[in-house]
């Protein structure tokens, strides 16, 4: 391994130890992402057969649209990407073992539409902890055409990521106090239909209100829950029980 992808691996592994939140790892993580040539990436455990991605999801540096395409389509289940992470150990490109004819027609689906996202190929890598608990942090962009020492690279600052992002994840829900949230009713009606993938519009029909009622009921939500978009409001509500899965 030459001394330039070196010394990025060890900065990022340095990153990630002297870093007490998770912004400073995913901020690291970017950084590390674009020597590589990178933009893209997304952190996540991966759920049972009967649940949904989005209280999984640690972090990521994907296109807003398809983030929340991806929610909203409840796509894990589909994605041939979390399939083939299931059953390896071992890191691999979209390239050279998802994309291909024989895909169903769901899987190749998921495929498509993440390449109009600029998405079309990319690097992953499954974890499996020794809890149980699986995971996958993937790298992807319009072409991933990486030498192997820059895939190997990629690997041990994945599991890094994903570990110390787990780990503090963990220890603030140990020493964090439990603060209670609540929202109204409509706020969560609103919270739940935006996790079936509804649009304003089609909540405020539901609902029989505006749309910009719904607007405003879906961001005093979010802002309640200290959430920065829609997708991960619904995330949070999931995560602390205000919506069930």
């Amino acid at each position: 391994m030459s001394n330039d992808i070196a010394n990025a691996m060890f900065e990022f592994i340095e990153c990630a130890r002297c870093a007490d939140n998770e912004e400073a790892i995913l901020k690291g993580l970017t950084v590390s992402a674009s020597f590589f040539g990178i933009e893209m990436f997304a952190i996540s455990g991966i759920p049972k057969a009967n649940e949904r991605i989005d209280p999984y999801f640690i972090g990521h540096q994907w296109p807003v649209g398809w983030f929340e395409r991806y929610l909203s389509q409840n796509y894990v289940h589909t994605d041939p990407v979390i399939r083939r992470s299931l059953r390896t150990d071992d890191m691999f490109l979209w390239s050279e073992t998802v994309c291909n004819d024989d895909m169903p027609a769901k899987s190749k689906l998921v495929m498509d539409e993440a390449a109009e996202y600029g998405m079309r190929d990319g690097l992953s890598v499954p974890i499996h902890a020794a809890e149980g608990m699986q995971g996958i942090v993937s790298f992807a962009g319009h072409t991933v055409e990486l030498p192997l020492e820059h895939r190997n690279a990629l690997h041990v600052i994945a599991i890094y990521a994903h570990n110390y992002l787990r780990n503090l994840i963990k220890r603030k829900a140990r020493v964090a106090p439990r603060v209670s949230i609540t929202l109204t009713p409509r706020e969560r009606e609103c919270i739940a239909w935006c996790a079936d993938g509804k649009t304003d519009w089609e909540i405020g029909q539901i609902l029989d209100r505006s749309e910009r009622t719904i607007r405003h009921l879906i961001d005093s939500a979010a802002s309640k829950l200290e959430a920065v978009n829609r997708p991960q409001a619904v995330a949070e509500a999931f995560r602390q029980g205000i919506l069930k899965l």
